[in-house]
């Protein structure tokens, strides 16, 4: 992909899709791909709408993941004068925010205001990405791989098992972002993906240089 689109500028490189919640099957991971013109493109004003508007008040219920735009502050920003109980303002939020309005002053302010330190922003999400699925095997050698971790993982348990999985794929990704980072896309972040262990599995992937510029609010 990188060889094909010679002016694209790649940010990110990801393993996506790996459970690490038990069961009864290990899947493979699938390989995402992203570059600073794609997300640009693909950034059309319906899908940028539903997604800031909905996926980062689900981040905000356990309290994790700022809030790009701020929604958790409704009643600040927009109803400064209105008094009622917020439980009963709810149903009100979309009227009091002005999505387009919020858009607009994204663009302008470019890019990076969204993201620079939103995980779970579309510029970190995998399956937003352009590139946001390419599987590593045929179906029929994907199979047998899913088939033979999971005879692994019924034989020394569930948790040893995608321990030792993660400890590959951590390996595997650093390798990657090492023959990856050249010329324009020497700041590629690659990381394995997984919103359950978001905090720990960034710091394993990125160097200090990239965590610092990306996730700030992740160094101590």
């Amino acid at each position: 992909m990188i060889e094909h689109h010679p002016d694209h500028v790649f940010y990110a490189v990801a393993f996506d899709g790996v459970s690490t919640e038990p069961s009864g099957r290990v899947e493979l991971p699938v390989l995402a791909l992203n570059s600073e013109q794609a997300l640009v493109r693909d950034r059309g004003p319906v899908e940028e709408a539903d997604h800031v508007v909905d996926e980062p008040v689900e981040y905000q219920e356990d309290g994790e993941g700022p809030d790009p735009l701020n929604l958790g502050n409704d009643d600040d920003d927009d109803r400064d004068d209105d008094d009622q109980p917020d439980e009963e303002s709810d149903d009100d939020d979309d009227d009091g925010f002005d999505v387009d309005g919020e858009l607009q002053r994204l663009e302008e302010e470019g890019q990076a205001t969204e993201t620079d330190s939103s995980y779970y922003s579309a510029r970190w999400n995998p399956p937003d990405w352009h590139w946001c699925s390419m599987e590593l095997f045929d179906e029929s050698a994907a199979e047998l791989w899913s088939q033979a971790l999971t005879r692994v993982a019924e034989t020394a348990g569930w948790e040893p098992t995608i321990r030792r999985y993660y400890e590959v794929l951590l390996s595997v990704i650093a390798s990657l972002r090492a023959e990856l980072a050249e010329g324009p896309n020497a700041d590629i972040v690659a990381f394995v993906s997984d919103d359950d262990h978001a905090d720990a599995l960034l710091r394993r992937c990125l160097t200090p240089e990239q965590l610092s510029r990306h996730f700030p609010d992740l160094v101590s």
